[in-house]
Order: C-alpha cells, then sequence, then structure tokens
C-alpha cells in the first residue's frame, strides 16, 4: 500500500525535469538574475521522500521548491527580491504558454497544464548560514551551530507580511530545509544505506553506494510517514485547513523510529512513542524544529486549539486502527476502519493484487508488506495500552 501511495517514478522524473528547466531558465544568459547565480532546488517531501499521491483525481502535487540567489541583503530588500525571481518566473510562464503565476505570502506559484497534476511553490532566497549559526549559538546551541551538514546552508527567505517586508534589513525570515533533510537522513542513515546497497545488488549497479540518489530508494520510516500522512488525509478530508500538518507528522516520526527493519515495526515504534517528543514549555505544546530549536512547528496550536485536538485525535484513531491491523492472523485480512482511512480504494486495490500470492500459500509477503511476528502484536498492544495510561511526555532538547 505505501508502494501504491507513492508518486509514480515517470511523475516525479516529469517533475524533477520540469524544476530543472526552470532553474536552466533562471540561469540563462539573458536572465536578469543571471549575475547572482540562481540555483533551484527541492524542500520538503519531495527532499525527503515522502511524497504521496493526491487524495483525489482534483488534487495536485504541491512541488516546493528554493530558488537561491548568491547575493546579499544589502543588495536586495525582501520585496525586492521575491519581483526579481518573479519577473523571471512570469517570462517562464509567458514562454511557455502558461498562466501567470500566483503570489503567496513567500512563494511564487507556478501552474502547469491539468494533465501534468502538479504546481510548483518557488520561494525566493539567500544565502544566511552565518547569522543562522550565530542564532544558534547566542542561544546555547553551539554544537548544532558548529555542525555544518545541519546548519550550514540556512537561507533568508521573503514574507510580504513583516513590516519590513520593503525595507532593509538583516532581520530576514529564515528557513533551513536542507538542514532539517540531513537530520532526517541521519535518522534512518543504517537502512538508507542498506536499502542502496540492496538496489546496487539487484540491479547490477557498479557506482558507489554514495552516488545512488536518495529518491532511488524508500526505507520503513519514509514508507511509515506515507502511510501516516494518507491515514491523517483520509480522516480530515472534510476539514483540511485543521488537520495535523506534514512538517509535525514527519519530525515526530522521525524523533521515534529507531532504523527498525520493517514497515510495521516502524509503525509500532512511531505510534507508540511520537508524541513524547512534544515538549510543554510553560503550558504551550512545542514540536521542536530539530535544526532550529527555537522554532516551534506547533506554533499554530495556541492560535487554535483544534488543531492541537485534532492531533491528538488523529494519533489516537492510528494507534487503534494499525493496532487492529496487527492483531490480525493474516496479513490479507484488512480491519474496516483501517480499510475506510487510509481509503477504500487504495486497500482493495492492493488487496486484490496480493490475492494471488495468498492463495499459493506463501508466508513471506508478509514481512515485505511490514507484517510482524506474534511477539510484535503482543508488544504493540501492551505499548498501545501503556500509552493510553501514561500519556506523553520527553523533553529531548539540551543546550551544550
Amino acid at each position: 500500500m505505501a508502494e501504491e501511495l507513492d508518486i509514480p517514478p515517470s511523475k516525479l522524473e516529469e517533475a524533477k525535469s520540469r524544476y530543472e528547466a526552470i532553474g536552466n531558465w533562471l540561469d540563462r544568459p539573458e536572465s536578469t538574475i543571471a549575475e547572482y547565480d540562481p540555483a533551484i532546488s527541492p524542500q520538503g517531501s519531495f527532499l525527503l521522500g515522502t511524497v504521496t499521491r493526491p487524495f483525489t483525481d482534483s488534487e495536485e502535487y504541491d512541488v516546493d521548491l528554493v530558488c537561491r540567489l548568491e547575493a546579499s541583503k544589502a543588495q536586495f530588500t525582501q520585496k525586492s527580491l521575491k519581483e526579481a525571481v518573479g519577473h523571471e518566473v512570469a517570462l517562464y510562464a509567458q514562454a511557455h504558454s502558461m498562466t501567470d503565476p500566483e503570489e503567496h505570502r513567500r512563494c511564487w506559484r507556478l501552474n502547469y497544464a491539468a494533465g501534468a497534476q502538479f504546481h510548483m511553490d518557488i520561494l525566493p532566497a539567500l544565502p544566511d548560514a552565518q547569522r543562522y549559526q550565530t542564532k544558534l549559538f547566542e542561544q546555547g546551541y553551539r554544537e548544532l551551530a558548529h555542525d555544518s551538514a545541519l546548519s550550514g546552508h540556512a537561507v533568508a527567505i521573503t514574507d510580504k507580511t513583516l513590516p519590513h517586508y520593503d525595507r532593509p534589513t538583516e532581520d530576514w525570515p529564515q528557513s533551513n530545509p536542507t538542514g532539517f533533510a540531513a537530520w532526517f537522513r541521519g535518522r534512518m542513515r543504517v537502512r538508507l544505506t542498506e536499502a542502496k546497497r540492496a538496489l546496487a545488488h539487484r540491479e547490477r549497479i557498479t557506482a558507489s553506494v554514495d552516488d545512488i540518489p536518495d529518491y532511488k530508494v524508500k526505507t520503513p520510516l519514509q514508507r511509515s510517514i506515507q502511510l501516516l500522512k494518507r491515514h491523517r488525509d483520509c480522516m480530515f478530508a472534510n476539514d483540511c485547513d485543521h488537520k495535523p500538518i506534514s512538517i509535525i507528522i514527519t519530525t515526530l516520526a522521525a524523533h521515534a523510529y529507531n532504523e527498525e527493519t520493517t514497515i510495521s515495526a516502524a509503525l509500532q515504534s512511531i505510534l507508540t512513542g511520537m508524541d513524547r517528543y512534544i515538549e510543554d514549555r510553560s503550558g504551550v505544546a512545542w514540536v521542536v524544529n530539530p535544526v532550529n530549536p527555537a522554532e516551534n512547528f506547533a506554533d499554530k496550536w495556541a492560535e487554535e486549539l483544534k488543531k492541537r485536538d485534532n492531533f491528538y485525535h488523529w494519533l489516537d484513531q492510528a494507534r487503534r486502527d494499525f493496532a487492529l491491523y496487527l492483531r490480525a492472523s493474516t496479513f490479507d485480512k484488512m480491519p474496516e476502519l483501517l480499510r475506510e482511512h487510509l481509503g477504500a480504494k487504495l486497500v482493495d486495490r492492493t488487496m486484490a493484487a496480493m490475492l494471488p500470492v495468498a492463495t499459493v500459500g506463501l508466508a513471506a509477503p508478509a514481512i515485505a508488506t511490514g507484517i510482524s511476528s506474534a511477539t510484535d502484536v503482543a508488544r504493540a498492544e501492551r505499548a498501545v495500552e501503556q500509552i493510553n495510561r501514561a500519556g506523553p511526555q520527553s523533553k529531548p532538547w539540551a543546550k551544550s
């Protein structure tokens, strides 16, 4: 089912070729920003390998991109940077007979024809690692500040709602998608390396494992996040504005993952422990950005309690639904609640494809699709009961 949820390779390659084409356009000799060596790179689920197919045929893949210019804040205000990038994006749209890009709070949205089934959100940015690391150091996160992989690629971004948006200032919003991706990969380093080795062996690839792109393989952590995001989408299909956001699910899942080898074992660890990484800071819930501990991914919870309540409602339901599946005696029996919360079409299509395997009496596919042993099932049941009694607890951050 996780494989069914994944973006098709052809669609992934199409998206990749489209954003590379934008990058080439921005860097062409005639470009008004070519002197700043513009570079386009993905962020979000496309970078993390946790993209899921749109929930309905009317929805699109949201391809999040960063457009980084090698320039300084002395050369641009947030407004002038956004306009400079927007001008070239508009010319690209015009040259390719596309509709004009939409201006959003921080980015430009480039819409493709309906058949493409995706749009690109292009975020203008400038290098800002030094200021980012200085702030971490001042806040007491010295180890993080000195880790170039986690903090050395931070960028300053635009936000048109800020009062100094059109004025020269050093005080820009910051983002660090490359650092977050490095942290995320670190949470699954063993399984990622193993998956690449298996791919190299299977396809007789002679290149180094390090040369195999991350998007070519998937780990149990990535598959689990895809399943949890789809479960979330089904639960809140009629309340998208208040559903748990993907960055919170992704961050908490990565914290709770312990390099499990199967999807079922990964889900057990994640669903058992993910809420323990929600901090309580003076009565305020914090889902800490692991590469910027001063940032709270759950900052909207204090403003809209429904968002917080829906997260815990979703987590409780996910625990119940997946525990029911783990209690099943055979992998081809899907509890109705889980079927409903993963999408009946997805489940029925996948189960139908697995039936020929089941009828010949092969047990191996149970492992391949993430079914645990009886010991794991019992452990999962005990874990769910323990969680319901104990509740969330953890303060993982420490200053050095």
